[in-house]
């Protein structure tokens, strides 16, 4: 009897531990891509809604990159001019680097002085990154870390966020076997 409740407290043990971890991947491979931007969001900053705007009305940010498709951003951008093109935050340049691209385009000098307009970030930079909800840009805030940008953050939310600031916030759920 005392071998198998042994046997039986082992095997909960090992369940609890391979089975209901903190959903990070299993020898760097994921169950999905919220376990993925879940593992990236350990390893970066985010800035919230109420610290980026007034960085902003501060003018204390020149960069702030979008990494959503060409076809979002010109739906809307954060900082986009009004009827007599008017910049809200003049002080900060808003570009749209979509994500698939991100890694080819940050260093490319060409890039920022002939497509952009905008001088290229240095390295210890303040670059704030965003998207639709923050899972793409988590991912590009982690990938320009892995470049050696040692400034970068994620607007936690996003552009939803941006357009609602009282939106609830869509925490990325771990991915569970079920555990809970």
């Amino acid at each position: 009897m005392k071998k198998h409740i042994t046997i039986i407290s082992v095997l909960a043990l090992i369940f609890l531990i391979t089975g209901c971890g903190t959903g990070f991947s299993t020898d760097g491979v994921f169950v999905d891509y919220k376990q993925l931007v879940s593992e990236a969001k350990s390893g970066i900053t985010e800035i919230v809604y109420d610290e980026f705007k007034a960085k902003l009305e501060k003018g204390e940010l020149r960069l702030v990159i979008d990494v959503r498709e060409p076809s979002e951003f010109e739906a809307g951008f954060i900082n986009q001019p009004d009827e007599e093109d008017e910049y809200p935050y003049p002080e900060t340049f808003v570009v749209n680097i979509p994500r698939g691209l991100l890694e080819f385009k940050i260093g490319s000098k060409s890039y920022w002085d002939d497509d952009l307009f905008v001088e290229m970030p240095k390295k210890d930079e303040e670059i704030i990154v965003y998207c639709k909800k923050g899972g793409r840009s988590t991912l590009s805030a982690q990938s320009l870390m892995q470049l050696g940008y040692t400034n970068v953050k994620s607007l936690k939310g996003g552009y939803r966020i941006w357009l609602d600031p009282t939106a609830p916030l869509e925490e990325t759920k771990k991915s569970s076997g079920g555990c809970g």
